[in-house]
Formats: structure tokens, sequence, C-alpha cells
């Protein structure tokens, strides 16, 4: 009894007061099977479906104890024509057992089987109705009244079935006749809210890192990029899409009458109890609306350390060295999806201890982390990168983080910011380490300020792993490694693999599984300073780097491929033009 949640302690609270009063017999509650996993309306249902009750009775019983208002059909009419009544889906009324009876002075009168279920208000209100008058109705009655405004049944089987005619079709996809509470009412549909989630837990259990609902003339295609490559998952009819992306926004709070206009959110669940966040952006396309999702484990970041993201033993010394400094900036650099937000999650993570002021500006935050102050950017009322940076230079900080640098104005902040005793992080959308440098400068800042400020540039991308079960010995020959740069030495000893083009169970046929990091990873010391203050450009910069041991993106590849984590082939893909 202890453990038993909010619901099934007010089932049992009303149960107990039915059999205390003569309605139930306590033998047939007691140790049911039948009764276990059933919500209190599937009970009553029950009750009186085996005739254990009467309908009669438990009507009087609430009316009696609750003190509610009994359905009177000679009194309470129906008004099946109301706009208002003819947005509640039938579906739902009769899962529920209860009929909306006329809506008159902005409150909305219904009948209910199970008055006390509290998820049939939440539904009317969230369909945007405010005040609602519950009368108690017998199980005859509330079935008598379902039966005046059943929908066409034929209509009934085609949404269930989405196979809906193409006249039909040519009508959903034309704005003007959409109606947006009809489109509400549909996103709330038991197989819409069971499409919607399973989509979620789907790509969740697959790891996928996105999800694609995309909608064409004659179709809603699901995609998920798994370890990097997007992959066709599903083909559903497009007559789901309206309800399907309608069903999304109202998960991420969005504005479901605007069609027109690109929309961004934020969703957040619990699968198998596991947070997981995902980043909602909807655009609108010639055929509707496509939905892309950014799946967010937080407790993956969280987990996290600095180890796990395949730096190189030497490569790992230079990332602490940089993170544990008091001042000075650390730029992480790449393209959109190559692992940057989680480096710099991970990095501070390791710094998030109690001594140390963190605030991090970020847009979106991505995930939420204890312990760390983040601020969501909002440029449309002026809380700009640049914004949330000077207010944090008031907060006493230790280590800052800026999401993105865009521009000159959050450059030169960050750059003086890293120059006044704080430590900053933040990224840039570069190719390669070196460049980061002229991007900087390119963007406006002064090249002293870059080349006093920067201790570290780290460039990154993510490549796929073999699978381990199914890859196959390479059987190159030697001239073909030697060719990529590998000496005898690494040949002997290297563990060279090739990925299965057939693949396996275990990595859905790709011959791959799971991903990991490659890195550039360029220190600021004395003579990259005195370069960069002499003018030197990311062709010149890179030259004196790798004479000074940096390894490049290329090269880390390699070692990688020479332990047998990935293939050659990936690292084309990935890395050569």
């Amino acid at each position: 009894m202890e453990n038993v949640d909010y619901k099934s302690r007010r089932k049992l609270t009303f149960l107990r007061l039915m059999v205390q009063n003569g309605l139930v017999p306590a033998e047939e509650v007691r140790d049911n099977p039948a009764l276990s996993g059933k919500d209190f309306t599937e009970i009553l249902d029950y009750l009186v479906d085996r005739k254990i009750t009467d309908e009669v009775k438990i009507k009087d019983f609430f009316v009696k104890f609750l003190n509610l208002k009994p359905y009177d059909p000679e009194e309470h009419y129906l008004d099946k024509n109301n706009d208002v009544v003819k947005t509640i889906s039938y579906k739902y009324m009769k899962k529920k057992k209860f009929v909306p009876l006329f809506y008159k002075d902005g409150t909305l009168s219904i009948a209910a089987f199970n008055p006390i279920d509290k998820e049939i208000v939440q539904y009317l209100k969230f369909l945007g109705i405010k005040n609602i008058d519950v009368y108690v109705a017998t199980l005859s009655e509330i079935n008598n009244l379902l039966n005046q405004i059943a929908p066409d049944t034929s209509a009934e089987e085609l949404i269930s079935s989405f196979g809906l005619d193409a006249e039909v079709e040519e009508e959903i996809q034309k704005e003007e006749d959409i109606n947006v509470a009809e489109v509400l009412a549909g996103a709330e549909e038991a197989p819409i809210v069971k499409a919607s989630r399973l989509f979620i837990v789907n790509a969740v259990r697959q790891g996928a890192s996105d999800i694609h609902i995309e909608p064409f003339e004659k179709e809603l295609r699901v995609r998920y990029r798994i370890d990097g490559i997007l992959r066709t998952v599903q083909k559903l009819p497009s007559t789901v899409k309206e309800a399907l992306v309608a069903r999304y926004k109202i998960m991420a709070n969005l504005d479901i009458a605007e069609k027109r206009l690109p929309q961004d959110g934020r969703i957040r669940v619990k699968i198998d109890k596991k947070p997981i966040d995902l980043r909602v952006s909807i655009v609108p396309t010639v055929y509707g609306e496509k939905v892309v999702m950014r799946i967010q484990d937080a407790e993956s970041y969280l987990g996290l350390k600095l180890e796990d993201l395949g730096f190189e033993p030497d490569d790992l010394e230079k990332i602490r060295r940089a993170i544990y400094n008091p001042w000075g900036m650390v730029l992480v650099t790449g393209p959109t999806g190559s692992g940057k937000t989680t480096t710099l999650y991970t990095a501070l993570m390791e710094r998030n201890t109690e001594d140390v002021n963190i605030s991090t500006a970020e847009d979106p935050v991505e995930v939420s982390i204890p312990g760390i102050n983040q601020v969501q950017i909002k440029e449309h009322i002026g809380l700009t990168f640049a914004e949330a940076l000077r207010a944090f230079l008031r907060q006493d900080p230790d280590i800052i983080l800026v999401g993105e640098i865009r521009d000159r104005e959050t450059a030169e902040i960050s750059i003086k910011a890293a120059l006044t005793g704080h430590l900053v992080f933040s990224t840039l959308h570069t190719n390669d380490a070196p460049s980061s440098i002229t991007r900087l400068i390119d963007i406006g800042v002064e090249s002293f300020l870059v080349g006093t400020a920067v201790n570290l540039i780290l460039a990154q991308r993510l490549i796929r792993k073999l699978c381990k079960h199914c890859r196959k010995p390479a059987t190159y020959p030697p001239e073909f490694w030697k060719g990529l740069g590998f000496s005898d030495e690494d040949i002997k000893n290297g563990e060279f693999y090739t990925h299965n083009p057939n693949g396996c169970e275990k990595c859905n046929r790709t011959g791959y599984k799971g991903r990991t990091a490659v890195h550039e990873i360029l220190e600021v010391d004395d003579e990259i300073r005195k370069a960069i203050l002499s003018g030197a450009n990311a062709a010149q910069l890179r030259e004196l780097a790798i004479k000074k041991g940096m390894r490049t993106l290329y090269k880390n590849a390699l070692l990688k491929v020479k332990r047998g984590i990935t293939d050659i082939a990936e690292v084309e893909r990935v890395l050569m033009k």
C-alpha cells in the first residue's frame, strides 16, 4: 500500500467506500486479478458488466458522498451541433465514458460515469475549456448519449487505419480548411499519442541522435540519425501529418495554430524512468511542417569523463592543463553534430565543484547540469550572448561558457573576460584548429588580444567505430598503408580491420557500432603567440603547430585505424574530400 501512486490510492479509497456502503461485495474486489492494472472507470465498467453491482447505485453513491449533481435526461439536453462539443474526440469519450452535453456562458456541462476522473477535466482544459460542470450518469445513460453522437462509422474506420482517400487528402493540405481545434483533438487520439511516443522511445533505444518527421505529397517519412547516418524507419500515410505534428507541438509547448513560421522548443520525457531532453525544430515545407528532434540524454552527459571521449594520452594532458588554467580561453571547434557540446559539458563537469562558480550562456540549454548556472539566450527580448556575458562578469564567475561566438561583440567580451582572470569556454564553426585564430581576427578582434587570451583550441569530428562482432581483417598490401603515412613498425604492430558491408544483427547490418571522436589540439605557446602577432595566416600557423607536435585530425584518425577502432573508409568519409 505504501508504494502505490496517487491514482492507485484514490482508486482504492473509493473502492473501500463502496464496499463499506454495501455496493460491492468485498470478496469480489479483494485480490481479484481481473482488476489489476485497470483504472477506476474500467473497474466500474467491469463491476456493472458482470452485474456485481448496480449502475443506479453507483450513480446514487457519487451523488450522496461527493454531493454531485445527477444527470437527468428530461432536464439536461444534448447539443450535438455546438462547435465546442464537436472538437472533443469521440474515441476519448468512449474510452473515458463521458459525453459533453452543452456549452453555455463559458461553461461546458458533461455527463460522466466516473465523475472523479481528473484526466477528463485535464483533457478538456487542454482544449481551452476553462469551466466544466460534471453530472453523474449511469453507464446505460452514457452509452445512450454516445450512440446519439456517434460519428459516421466508415469515416472513423478510415481515420483509425490512416487510409483516407485522395479527396480528403487534398482538403487536409489546404491550410484554410484546417480547424485548429480539430487538429488538437486529433493529436490526443490514442493512436497518435502512441505513435508520437513510440518514435521517441525507439529512437532512444536504438541510440539515435536525431529524429526526422518529414511530410511528402503521399507519405510521412520517419528517419533516425544513428551513428551520424540517417536511416528510414517508418513510412506513414500523409493523412496523419497534421495530428502527429500537432502532438509534438503540444509536447514542446509550441503554437499549434502557427504553420507558416519556423518554431523551436524543447520536450522533456522520462523513458524507463530515465530523463531524456529533446530539442525540437519545426520548419514549414511545401507539403507541411517538418519536425526534427535532437535527442539529449541528460544522464549520459552527466556520467561522462574526459577519458571516455577518445583523447590520446598526450592530448588529454594538454586538455587538462587548459581547463585547470585560472584564466584564458579554450575554444572547441567543428561542424554541427561533431560532439562539441559533449566535450564542453564533460570539461565543465570535471571543474564543477563547490568552490568554483560556473555560468553558461547557451542557445539552447541542451542539458541541465546540477551546480551550474545556465542561462537560455532569448535574442527576441534582447538577451543575447553579449548581454548575458556582461551580466556574468558582475556575478563573480570563475568559469564562463559561451555557447557560440557568432559576432564581434560576443568575441570581444569573451576575450576581455579571458584576460581579466576568468576561464572562458566557447565554440566556433571552423574546419580546423589554426583557422579558428584567423576566424576571430576576421570577426574584428585585434590579433594581440587573440594571441594573449587563447590558451588552447580543440578541433574535433565524430567517426563511426567498427562493429566488434563482424569486422574483418584488412587485406591491403603494405604499400597501401605506407602511402597513408604509416611506418614499417606501425604496419607490423597495427591491428587493421575493415567493416563488413553486410553487417550483423548487433550493428543493424551497417558494419559500424557507436562513434568516437578524433581531435586536433593546438596549444598556444609563446612561439605561436608571436606568429599570431606577426599576422601569420592559417596555413602558416598550421605548419608551425605541426612542427611543435600538433597531431592533425587525419593523423589522429589514422591512430584509431591502426588500433582497429575504425577503418580507412570511414576516415575518408569524414575527413577527406
